[in-house]
């Protein structure tokens, strides 16, 4: 599944919207964490989700086909809760 907006429609709150409404479903305490794909060039995506507290943790090379660069990140959100709020 994928999650874009188009360029003129950008800025406009839509794909906030969209990422709040899946991480509202992702709520439930049995999912301890989400992860998605981004081509390595696409600063916009990855400023885009690390506002929403997902993160770096994995490279993946050469795992697009016909784009360049072929590779991405795999950002991961966690979200189950810390030991501090036990």
């Amino acid at each position: 599944m994928t999650l874009g907006v188009l360029a003129p429609y950008r800025g406009l709150g839509i794909g906030t919207r969209l990422l709040n409404h899946v991480l509202d479903l992702c709520s439930k305490p049995n999912i301890l964490e989400i992860y998605l794909h981004v081509q390595t060039n696409n600063e916009d995506a990855i400023n885009f989700y690390k506002k929403f507290g997902f993160e770096i943790t994995e490279t993946i090379k050469n795992y697009y086909t016909n784009i360049d660069p072929p590779d991405c990140f795999v950002l991961t959100k966690f979200t189950a809760p810390s030991q501090a709020k036990k």
